[in-house]
Formats: structure tokens, sequence, C-alpha cells
């Protein structure tokens, strides 16, 4: 009998794109790759012609292109996205709406993180500039909230349960908040279905002039990236502070809303594999729950990057993690690929330049794994 692998963001999910100069993309989920404009007839998009297909091979239990991070996640044995997921809506199909809608509108952002890039970022943007170095986009500031309204009003929220707003970093200035005014608005019975989601990257506090409006929802779930702890957490999240960043979310904690929870978002790459643990550890000490007692939750997602990828990782680095559960988000199929592992250390080692980093300092029981390329 084949696995069942009904997934809930491909019958209720969308993942709406207008980063691209207010370009509007679109597809189901926001780990998919594949986006498609959206069509002028916004009245029809939601039962178009790409998610009513994919939709019918869900149906049949074939794995999309698009799900291979799933895919691989699961069988690694460990919570996958699409998981998840069931549990909270469980089973639903043939919906008029969205049970979720994930938001990306906003590039601005005061960070460089060595997993992301200036497609996401304003910060990695200037940073690319500053140093002469290309950037290969051409991005312009467009104002979005009008078009979001114009999207919120055309389609059917009446199974609406979960938005996620996606950065940049959503809590910098306030045009996310303006979005959540508009949702709660627009949403029939916010206050006793909807949860809101903020990615964000911790550094920003959250103004108590909108904590009534945080109170209009259901609940409301800030899900803070943090990779790792200390001076590794420095290294990814460049230029944040692991100081100021524990201060700050320990202050939300303390001061928000009762209907305020978290979950932290951790991004595996091939320099924090062998660290796979270490920010559980730190949840449970300092940060496991709300100061009701709701529980942190705390998930992985794999590092979609091309010199980071976690099979940009050499022999020794796979024998030193054998027979431990980092050794699950190894692909089966994996080889030692040299020209991926000298892009990676050229790669690293010229941010480090440009940034005063040293990432054989910082990781050093990794560095030690790729001893034999270094000239």
């Amino acid at each position: 009998m084949s696995q069942d692998i009904y997934c809930p963001m491909i019958h209720g999910g969308i993942n709406i794109n207008l980063k691209d100069n207010g370009l509007l993309t679109f597809n189901q989920c926001c780990l998919s790759r594949t986006d498609l404009q959206i069509p002028s007839d916004l009245t029809t998009f939601w039962q178009s012609e790409k998610f009513q297909s994919i939709r019918h091979t869900n149906n049949k239990n074939i794995w999309l292109e698009d799900c291979g991070q799933c895919k691989h996640i699961e069988s690694s044995g460990l919570k996958s996205f699409r998981l998840s997921m069931i549990e909270h809506f469980g089973v639903k199909k043939n919906l008029s709406g969205p049970l979720r809608i994930d938001f990306l509108f906003d590039r601005s952002c005061n960070l460089a993180c060595r997993t992301c890039g200036a497609r996401s970022s304003t910060f990695w943007e200037k940073h690319l500039k500053d140093n002469n170095l290309p950037v290969n986009i051409d991005f312009k500031f467009t104002d979005n909230l009008s078009t979001i309204r114009n999207l919120l009003e055309t389609l059917d929220l009446s199974n609406l349960e979960q938005v996620q707003f996606c950065g940049g970093e959503t809590l910098l200035g306030n045009t996310y908040w303006e979005a959540a005014q508009m949702l709660a608005d627009l949403v029939p019975n916010a206050k006793d279905k909807l949860l809101l989601g903020f990615q964000t990257n911790g550094t920003q506090p959250v103004p108590e002039k909108y904590y009534d409006l945080i109170e209009k929802f259901k609940l409301v779930k800030f899900m803070i990236s943090i990779d790792g702890t200390h001076d590794r957490f420095d290294y990814l999240r460049w230029p944040a502070d692991w100081n100021q960043v524990v201060d700050n979310i320990f202050g939300i904690r303390e001061k928000a809303p009762g209907n305020v929870m978290f979950f932290i978002q951790e991004c595996t790459s091939c320099l924090n594999l062998l660290y796979f643990g270490e920010v559980g550890n730190w949840i449970k000490k300092n940060f496991s729950s709300n100061r009701f007692g709701d529980q942190t939750d705390h998930g992985t997602q794999l590092a979609k990057h091309p010199y980071l990828d976690i099979n940009n990782i050499t022999q020794e680095y796979v024998d030193a993690i054998k027979g431990t559960e980092m050794e699950k988000f190894i692909n089966i199929n994996w080889k030692e690929n040299s020209v991926k592992i000298n892009e990676f250390i050229r790669e690293t080692e010229k941010f480090d330049k440009l940034r005063g980093q040293d990432w054989k300092k910082t990781f050093p029981e990794v560095a030690n794994f790729y001893s034999r390329y270094f000239k």
C-alpha cells in the first residue's frame, strides 16, 4: 500500500510573493521553488489549472519535485513541514479558499545572514554594493499594501486559519503591522480562529502600540530564526549580536499580550550541522515557553544555498556524524564533490575577509574536516 502523502499546503495553501518590484507570483507552499504570475482575473486563480494539477497529483500520492525537502526530511525520520501542517489543519479538501496564506512583500532587513541573500534582504544588497560585488537584481521600492488588500478582498477568506508574514525582517517598520490590520478587518472572526505569524530575526522589539492589534487575533506567533548560540549565532546571523537578541526576545516574552507564542526556526547548513542540538538544548533551558507556560515550538529546515548546502561536506565530516541524528540529513546517494567544496571554502572566506570573521575559529571542528582542501 502506498504512503498517504496528503498535504494541507497543496489543498489549502497559497504562497504569494510581491518582493520582485511588485510583480505578483504565487505557488502552493513557501518551500516551493516554482512561481507563476497571478492572472489578471483574480476571482479564478484559486481554482487555477496550476493548483488543480498539483492537487490531483497529491491525491494520487505522488511526490512533486517541489516537495523534495519534505520528502527528504520524512525519509530521515524527522517531522517535515507537511506533517506539521497536518497536525495543525487536519485533512481538508475541495476548499473554496485558502487555509493558510504566506505573504512575501517586503525585503527590508537589517541583517545579511550567511544562508540568505540580496533577494530577501536590503542589507545584503547594500553589503554587496558597498564592496563592489555583483548584486544581479534591480529591485525598486514598491508599495504593495494596496495590492495585498485587493488580493484579500478577492479571495474567499471563510476557511482562513493562518497567515504567515515572511521577510525581509517583518518587525522592521510598520508595513507588516498595516497588513495585519487589514486582516483583522477583513477576516471573519479573526479573534476566534486566525493565527498570525511573523518570521523575525529577533533583533527588533514589538512596540506596545501594537498590543491592541495583536489581541484582535486568536494567536500571534513570533517565529525567531536562531541557527546557533553565542559566537556561532553572531557569525551566521551577521551583524546581529547574540546577547542583544536574547535580551530582546526575553523582553517580548515578558511584556507581550497573552496570545503571543514562539517558534524557533533553525536553518541547518554544512557550517552548523555538526552542532545540531545546540539550539534545542538552549531552548529547553532558557526559552521553553511563553510566560503563561505555552510551549515554544522548534523546527529545522535545510539551507537552500548554493555553497552552504548540507551535502557540501567531506568524507571526514560524514564519518564524524555517522550513527548520530545528524546523519539523517545527508542524501543517501551522497558523494564528496570537490568542486562544490572548493566553492564553499572560497565564498566563505571571501565574506570572512569583508566582515572580519573567521569560520575556522568559529567552527573549528568543522574546519578540521576540510583541512586537506586548505592551500
